[in-house]
């Protein structure tokens, strides 16, 4: 019969790491839903917080984090500031 992770786990196997929790896409989109257009600076803080803690798996987890919402912010187009109706004095140039 198969052992489950959690089996491994309570048997003082390997270490529980935030990759039994979750991938890095769900980490992702929970970062930007919380800290919006601070995301990677978050993922990045959690990575290096991890790294220092001596947590390595937990490390490689929020770098992977990290790194997709870098691609993201790299394929998305600046985004520009609408002028509203009710804006006073002339159009930036």
């Amino acid at each position: 019969m198969a052992q489950n992770d959690y089996e491994d786990i309570l048997a003082g196997g390997n270490p529980l790491t935030l990759w039994h929790f979750g991938s890095p896409s769900e980490a992702v989109d929970a970062a930007v839903g919380l800290y919006g257009s601070k995301a990677s600076l978050a993922a990045a803080s959690a990575a290096f917080t991890a790294r220092y803690a001596g947590r390595e798996d937990d490390f490689q987890f929020w770098f992977t984090v990290f790194s997709q919402l870098r691609q993201q912010e790299r394929d998305e187009p600046p985004m520009q500031k609408a002028r509203r109706s009710d804006d006073v004095g002339p159009a930036a140039p």
